[in-house]
This record gives structure tokens, sequence and C-alpha cells, in this order.
């Protein structure tokens, strides 16, 4: 069974706060939130990891790709424009060593 959590509001007046509830599917999901809390909206319907209150939106490790590529744009960067990237970090250097 999986978790899911939604947004929902209850009062016309009240705040939102976020439910969790124990399904198969996300239509039973849904379900069970409108027989639990009877609420006036469900909002942000979506599965969460086991005793996380983050989303799971495909994987533990989606972060890792953006860390590649940008590792990778910057020795491209470097690579490419080594004499203005040298040029900026001797004058950043040099005001480092001024303010002190």
């Amino acid at each position: 069974m999986a978790t899911y959590q939604a947004e929902i509001k209850t009062l016309e007046t009240g705040s939102s706060y976020t439910v969790t509830v124990h399904s198969g599917s996300m239509g039973t999901a849904k379900q069970e939130i409108q027989r639990l809390y009877d609420p006036i909206y469900i909002n942000n319907l979506r599965q969460v990891r086991e005793g996380s209150s983050t989303p799971s939106y495909g994987g533990e490790d989606g972060m890792g790709y953006v860390y590649i590529i940008g590792f990778v744009l910057a020795l491209y960067v470097i690579a490419n424009y080594w004499p203005f990237v040298l040029g900026i970090g001797v004058l950043w250097l040099i005001y480092k060593l001024c303010t002190r």
C-alpha cells in the first residue's frame, strides 16, 4: 500500500492543511480523503515515500543529474574561457588580500 498526501480545506474561512492516507491507488486515496474529511477541495494529491513528508517524483538520485550537468558546464566554461576565469580569479584574490 502506498502513502498519499494532499492539501485540503474543510471550512470556507479556515486555512488548508495536509492530510495523509494509505491506499492502493491515487483514485482510492482521493475517495478515502473525501470519506474521512469531507473537504471543500483537495489540492496537490501526491504519492510520498513511507515516513517522509516530501513527494517522491521519480527517484532518490534525481539531483545527481543536476550536479553532473553543472559540473560539466563549469568544466566547459573553464576549458574554453580559462584566461577570463584566471583573470577573474586573480582579481578576486587581490581584492580579498586588500580587504583583510
